[in-house]
């Protein structure tokens, strides 16, 4: 048994064990008892329990303990690492561990600033070091936020939380609205969610096998969306284990809560009873830091039982008053309580009673703010999670003001701070909406709304710029970090009516969300804009339009289309780089629908691009590559793409165009060592630049390689592989092509029903995002299947739709194997010429959807 697990069997408390550690330095009793602030005689008290307790005999066998004590025995996991010492709670750690061993869902639940979330992460982290891993995700900002830049935890090992085994994941709702529960909650999962594909059954089969714990803090603003979320994931019924901390219950089946209390004051006015109190012990230890040199002396120790008691053990209230200590004594402290604390003893007039002594206590050091000390906090109120000092300058409106006033609400224990040398600052969340009502209540909102608005919207029209060149990853690592400052400005920006700042943000924001993965969220700002009123015909409009159809285009490609034609039509007398980016987006947008547009528009577009505007031109000659007829013409365009995505550093987007270089080519029936030299380049590429989604598209392109090449088996290995990864990143037209290699697997091994079942998924897929070649060729295989399975009509049916299908496709963005003659003799002369000319006939008049509903049946039919 570790020397810590001897001590808790002794009955060691945890002042004697914090004695025993200073013992295990070497130190001397009184050089102990100034760091603990204790007198030499309690010291000498605790040793002589000690030696008692442990049994041994002597000093030197104690150091030897202390040191034993001291030695980690594992690494820590890495959870957000607390700034300051969590000071009791080793009996509810114990406890809500029991529980988490027992129940699949504990929510911690309690007044704010009770401890809720501190007392999560020591348990979470209290038997999670054989964890493996830890991941975190919150609104992109903020303690584990989604965009801090959301990851998954590692692979637990055996031990794990509690005893539950498997890793720890931590989703921090305090930044988040309702509607990003899901998605926060998903990526800390390592689910990306995406639109066209149901989050719900996404959550439900990443649940299903994760073994471990997740951490899903501060639920109260957005209880009935995060009860939505933990029950999907329960219900799937896996090994995952969730604890919660809301200041009420979540409401869902099964639940256990644990409620969570003030800390121990002292019963009475004992020396070793205060001494011994959880709360006087946080008084202590943060008095300390406040005023170096502070000992709870006999003098003193009254006067601080009192006041833990008259804040009942709270403890922020604790810390507040801690931090006082820079201006009054403790009994002035409690002298002040009893000012500020009157409305306690006569019961609640404006608060909730779990709200009564917090907000008295923040009341209380409000007041104690000098006017410029104030002004600077209510503004602060307009942040919804971490900030940094650029930003406090910026919202303060007054520079030189706010380089004084920050450092002293940082002194008062009213703004925390994180990071190291770049430091940022973070507001405890019910100080933060305090300091959001007091903003409110003022004069200074609206003015601090619009400063923080046009601020984080200028920091987004740099950080766009920045997403194109070298310093990407940097870039994109400061956006996640304010991802919730940003939403919060873009929706100011929503609400108010400003839509041309809206259309500012979503071009802005397009290249962000294409390398997050944020597709979903994205088109939800998207639909929020187009709400907001008509876009002006100016050039930031045309921009924002041109990102809407860009971010919209790999998943419903007619949307896509149709904003590119507004972009183009408020783009008509404007500068020629307003003109180039609307034409570019037509370009672009009508490859797959109306490809006939696709050539003269990118042409447009790129004769309006000076040569100075290298990132502009290379994205233009990307889409060249699609729309060129000629293999040769595309395939040039796409090497001199590459050249000057390299030349601006973009080597995410020079992965892609090799990656839809060799698209383009095995489109036209080519599969040399060509293809499969640019699809291993740009893989590589992809993993150098940490692009999932572009590592992805190597990996499909490579199994299309091999499809194409004969080797089907193999092909549909790899595709099986990259599958669930394109369903999470809501890539449908990847996953069209991925589905349709598994269904020709399926078929041509004669599991006809599983075949069915893909090459359905392949057609519906690409039917929205777009793509001719692949929708193609799956409505013909689906013909054939039919015809297999003894069903000749419907084949006729879908013959007929697919052979119309190759017709409306450009020439080069069709399949280059000719149709099936042999299908459609044998399906002429099983039905007899009058009917199978009348059931194709029937198809070519039939969209593609309409033809897959008419032949097929349901899926659960």
């Amino acid at each position: 048994m570790s020397v810590e697990g001897q001590g808790r069997a002794a009955g060691v408390t945890d002042r004697e064990a914090e004695v025993l550690r200073a013992v295990g330095e070497r130190l001397r009793n009184r050089e102990i008892a100034e760091r603990l602030h204790l007198s030499v005689r309690t010291v000498e008290s605790h040793v002589a329990a000690l030696l008692r307790k442990l049994g041994v005999a002597d000093r030197a066998a104690l150091v030897e303990a202390g040191a034993a004590l001291r030695r980690p025995a594992r690494s820590t996991p890495a959870l957000p690492a607390p700034l300051t010492s969590l000071v009791g709670r080793d009996r509810e750690t114990g406890e809500v561990g029991a529980l988490l061993r027992e129940h699949r869902l504990v929510t911690l639940t309690g007044p704010g600033g009770v401890g809720k979330t501190r007392l999560a992460f020591r348990v979470a982290t209290a038997d999670a070091v054989g964890a493996g891993g830890v991941g975190s995700a919150g609104g992109a900002g903020g303690v584990g936020s989604a965009g801090g830049v959301g990851s998954s935890g590692g692979v637990g090992g055996a031990d794990g939380v509690g005893g539950v085994g498997g890793a720890v994941w931590l989703a921090d709702l305090a930044p988040v609205t309702p509607d990003l529960v899901g998605d926060v909650v998903a990526r800390a999962l390592g689910v990306v969610p995406e639109p066209g594909w149901s989050l719900t059954d996404i959550l439900g089969d990443a649940a299903a096998g994760l073994p471990g714990l997740l951490l899903v803090d501060n639920c109260e603003h957005v209880v009935a969306a995060a009860a939505d979320v933990v029950a999907t994931l329960l219900r799937a019924g896996g090994p995952l284990r969730v604890l919660a901390t809301s200041r009420e219950p979540l409401g869902v089946p099964g639940e256990v809560t644990y409620q969570v209390d003030p800390l121990d004051v002292p019963a009475s006015l004992d020396s070793a009873d205060i001494a011994g109190s959880a709360a006087v012990r946080l008084f202590v230890d943060r008095a300390a830091t406040a005023a170096p040199g502070f000992a709870l002396t006999d003098g003193v120790a009254p006067a601080v039982a009192a006041l833990c008691r008259r804040v009942d053990g709270l403890p922020l209230a604790i810390e507040l008053a801690a931090s006082r200590l820079r201006t009054f004594g403790p009994a002035e402290l409690v002298e002040h309580l009893d000012q500020r604390f009157d409305l306690l003893s006569a019961g609640a007039r404006t608060a909730g009673p779990r709200h009564r002594t917090l907000r008295s206590a923040i009341d209380w050091s409000y007041e104690l703010l000098d006017a410029d000390e104030r002004a600077l906090f209510d503004r602060l109120g307009v942040f919804p999670a971490d900030f940094d000092f650029d930003a406090v300058q910026a919202v303060h409106g007054d520079a030189r003001a706010a380089v004084r006033v920050l450092p002293a609400l940082v002194d008062k224990s009213l703004v925390s701070t994180a990071g190291g040398d770049l430091r940022r600052y973070r507001l405890l969340e019910t100080i933060r909406s305090y300091a959001a009502e007091r903003l409110g209540a003022g004069d200074a909102e609206p003015g601090t709304r619009r400063r923080h608005a046009a601020h984080f919207l200028a920091f987004g029209e740099r950080a766009a710029e920045g997403l194109r060149h070298a310093e990407q990853r940097a870039w994109f690592l400061r956006v996640s970090t304010e991802q919730p400052n940003v939403r919060a400005a873009f929706s100011y920006s929503v609400d108010t009516g400003d839509t041309e700042s809206a259309w500012r943000w979503i071009a802005a924001l397009e290249r962000f969300w294409d390398l997050a993965g944020q597709r979903r969220e994205a088109q939800e700002w998207i639909q929020r804009t187009l709400a907001a009123g008509e876009p002006p015909a100016t050039p930031a409009a045309v921009a924002g339009l041109a990102a809407a159809s860009a971010v919209l285009h790999p998943s419903d490609a007619g949307t896509a289309f149709d904003l590119a034609e507004r972009a183009q039509r408020l783009a008509a007398g404007h500068d020629p780089l307003t003109r180039a980016t609307a034409a570019r987006a037509v370009g672009m947008c009508s490859t797959w629908i109306r490809p006939e547009l696709s050539h003269p528009a990118l042409r447009e577009a790129l004769d309006g691009f000076p040569e100075d505007r290298g990132w502009d031109r290379a994205l233009t000659m990307q889409g060249l590559v699609l729309a060129s007829r000629a293999l040769s013409e595309a395939l040039q365009w796409g090497r001199d793409s590459v050249t000057l995505f390299r030349r601006a550093g973009d080597h995410v987007y020079a992965a892609n165009t090799l990656f839809m270089m060799a698209q383009r080519a095995m489109a036209a029936g080519v599969a040399d060592d060509d293809i499969h030299a640019w699809l291993t380049q740009s893989r590589a590429m992809a993993e150098a630049a940490g692009s999932e989604a572009d590592i992805v598209h190597a990996d499909v392109g490579l199994a299309q390689w091999a499809f194409v090449r004969g080797s089907t088996a193999h092909a549909a290995e790899l595709m099986h592989d990259v599958l669930p990864a394109l369903r999470r990143l809501g890539d449908r037209r990847c996953a069209g092509r991925a589905l349709f290699v598994l269904g020709e697997h399926a078929r041509h091994t004669g599991d006809l029903p599983r075949a069915a079942e893909l090459l359905r998924g392949c057609a519906e897929a690409v039917l929205v995002a777009g793509q001719s070649v692949v929708l193609v060729q799956s409505l013909e295989a689906l013909a054939a299947l039919a015809a297999a399975q003894d069903r000749p009509r419907p084949a006729a049916v879908l013959l007929g739709a697919a052979h119309r299908q190759r017709e409306l496709s450009g020439p080069h963005l069709r399949p280059s194997k000719p149709a099936d003659e042999d299908l459609h003799r044998d399906l002429a002369t099983t039905l007899g010429r009058p009917a199978f000319d009348d059931a194709y006939a029937e198809g070519r008049t039939l969209t593609p959807a309409d033809a897959l509903r008419r032949a097929l049946p349901e899926p659960d039919a």
